[in-house]
Order: structure tokens, then C-alpha cells, then sequence
């Protein structure tokens, strides 16, 4: 596991991808092929100048499995069908925890996260209304914090993009009662007619900042490079 520091501010980081690369890299994730790099249209500085682009294709899943516990960080903007798909704790496509940011322009459960179990290819779904009453819009960035914790709980909060853990606005909590999955992969589930864009995954151990020790462009070697568990 690499240890970073800046400062006074010390994290372990377990995972970070910005994909600044302009490919996919293959030693992070399994990707699905409908999985592309997109320049970054919008002007946000915190996304540098790529994203992920992610128009259906079901599942793709990171390399590496990550532990129990640890908090996820990722910039989205929901586009067609107003749908994200985080996963968490993945055995395989068929056995993931699958939660969705639902924004406005989505025909299921709009303004909520609806939380997924996903076992031999059954789903679950169980949708949590935003606690905070703010209402998110498609073709919008923002950022996504999941707090991945031990007994098979997670929270989720929601700011804007780029924002620092502070910025972010607690939304949901959810406690899957099947205790399906202790640790897995990382990934993305994006039905057909799902569309979004993803940037700046990082997890990091609980209470870990995910901001990086020099700002983005000015290190030689991308941080999905330095991950190591």
C-alpha cells in the first residue's frame, strides 16, 4: 500500500485514476468495450482534460479486489436516462453491490440513491430519497463520496465536482440486511440506454482526503500507476 503526505494531511491511498493517460488502463480495470476517453467539454479544472465516457455496456470491473472498509470518491455527470452505476464489493458481473445516482432526468426513483444487491444475477433494489433535499439535474458534474464500511453498510454523499469531503452534503445511508459481500472490486454497471461520464476515482482508507500531493499535470507518473496494495 502506498502512503502519501502533504503537509499535515496524510492518507493511505489504495486507488486513484484520472485518466489523463487518454486510454484505458488495462493494469486498473476490466473494462466493458463501450468504455472510450472523452476530452473534457465542460471547463471544470478538476477534471484535467479526460474523462471516462461510459455508454451502457452492463458491467466492467477494476483489476484488484479492495478491503472491507474504506471511502470512494468519484466526479459523474449523469447524461442519458440520468442514471450513474457505482459498484462496490464486485465477485463478478453477476455478484456486485450496484448504487445509482438517480438525478432529475431519470424515469426511476428521480432524487434518490438507489441502493443495489446484485446475487447470481438477481437484483435487489432498495431507493433512498436524498435527506437533504437538493435536487441533482442530469448533464450536470458533481462529486460522489461512498463511505464502504464493515457490516455491510454504506452512506452517500454528494457536492460539487472536485469538492473536498467537507463540500459534500450526507444523502443516503443504506445497510444491505443479506450481508451479501465483505470486500471486491471497484466498476461501473451502465444499462443500454444509461449514459454517463466518470473522473478522478479515488478510494482511500476511512477518513482519508482524496485531494492529490501536487495538482494534476504536474507529476510524470499518473496515480492509477501508483496504487499498490
Amino acid at each position: 500500500m502506498l502512503i502519501l503526505s502533504a503537509g499535515i494531511v496524510s492518507a493511505d491511498i489504495l486507488f486513484h485514476d484520472d485518466f489523463e493517460g487518454g486510454e484505458i488502463d488495462t493494469n486498473n480495470w476490466s473494462p466493458q468495450g463501450t468504455w472510450v476517453i472523452e476530452d473534457n467539454t465542460d471547463g471544470h479544472d478538476s477534471l484535467g482534460n479526460s474523462v471516462l465516457f461510459i455508454p451502457g455496456g452492463e458491467v466492467g470491473l477494476s483489476v484488484d479486489d479492495f478491503p472491507e472498509e474504506y471511502d470512494y470518491y468519484s466526479d459523474f455527470k449523469a447524461t442519458q436516462n440520468g442514471l450513474t452505476g457505482f459498484i462496490f464489493h464486485g465477485q463478478d458481473a453477476n455478484n456486485i453491490y450496484m448504487h445509482q445516482v438517480s438525478t432529475d432526468g431519470s424515469g426511476h426513483t428521480p432524487q434518490h440513491i438507489r441502493w443495489h444487491r446484485r446475487v447470481n444475477g438477481g437484483w435487489a433494489a432498495e431507493p433512498g430519497a436524498f435527506e437533504d433535499g437538493v435536487d441533482r439535474k442530469a448533464n450536470v458534474w458533481y462529486r460522489a463520496k461512498f463511505e464502504v464500511r464493515s457490516g455491510h453498510n454504506f452512506k452517500a454523499y454528494i457536492g460539487p465536482v472536485g469538492g473536498e469531503s467537507d463540500d459534500l452534503s450526507f444523502v443516503s445511508e443504506w445497510t444491505d440486511s443479506e450481508g451479501a459481500f465483505s470486500t471486491g472490486k471497484i466498476g461501473f454497471r451502465m444499462s443500454g440506454a444509461e449514459h454517463a461520464q466518470y473522473d478522478n476515482i479515488t478510494v482511500v482508507t476511512p477518513g482519508g482526503s482524496p485531494t492529490p500531493v501536487e495538482p494534476k499535470g504536474k507529476i510524470a507518473v499518473t496515480w492509477g500507476n501508483l496504487k499498490r496494495k
